[in-house]
This record gives C-alpha cells, structure tokens and sequence, in this order.
C-alpha cells in the first residue's frame, strides 16, 4: 500500500439462494457487483476458481471526504428497510476499510470517523452487523 489513505466502505448481502435482482430491485440501487451461489470466476491464468458458496450482492463506496457523510447518505436510502427480510438474504455487514498504513505497515495517518448513536441505532434497525477494518 502507499502512503496515501484509503477509507472504503460496503454494504454487503450474502445467501445461499440469494439472487442479486431481488436485492436490486428491494433496495432501488445497482451493486457494484454481484454473482449468484456457484459463480466460477475466471482467473488471469486462465484457470476457473472454485464456484462460490454463497451469492453475494455488493454496494461499495470509497470515500472521498467525509465517511459520516457518505455513512448518511447510504442510512437515507436503506431507511425503513431491515435487509434480513429481503427474500433469499441471509447475512448483512457493513465493512469499513481504514488503509492508513504506508508500504513498511508503519501507520502513515490518522483518521477519525465517528459513529453516533443515532448512527448505531440505525445500523441495529437496518439488521446491519458492522465490520471495521484498520491497515
């Protein structure tokens, strides 16, 4: 990693019989990508991975400036909603990515974000489990 920071954020819905339209069609947006239980990707050797054991539906954001911004935005969108309930999902996280680290994984900078509890309140009615993780 460089220098540089990256803070990233997903919502992401995982099933066994999950399928990505549905989802699409429950929440009003396109993921960022998505793939049905089974998917078989095709690797740059020209190999087939695995096929997945779960089908997968992603809506990824990197931030450009503020995460409790960009976090509020998404909260407006999914407001009302418990994705558990959406047919076929079976697990809901929210993943927060802090790549602060340069390439020696020496933390580069600082960041602070903050998750009120009107925030965490939100994520608990949504059925969201929150998922940080620091680099």
């Amino acid at each position: 990693m460089c220098d540089s920071q990256l803070i990233r954020f997903s919502l992401r819905l995982w099933g066994e019989q999950l399928k990505p339209q549905l989802v699409t069609d429950a929440l009003g947006f396109e993921p960022s990508y998505s793939y049905e239980k089974g998917y078989r990707k095709q690797l740059s050797s020209g190999k087939t991975a695995a096929p997945k054991e779960l089908g997968i539906w992603v809506f990824e954001r990197v931030v450009e400036f503020s995460f409790e911004n960009e976090l509020n935005s998404l909260l407006k969108i999914l407001e009302g909603k418990n994705l558990k309930e959406i047919d076929s999902v079976q697990i809901v996280i929210l993943d927060l990515y802090l790549g602060l680290s340069n390439n020696n994984s020496v933390l580069a900078k600082s960041y602070e974000c903050r998750l009120d509890n009107n925030v965490l309140t939100q994520l608990g009615d949504l059925g969201l489990d929150l998922r940080i993780t620091v680099n």
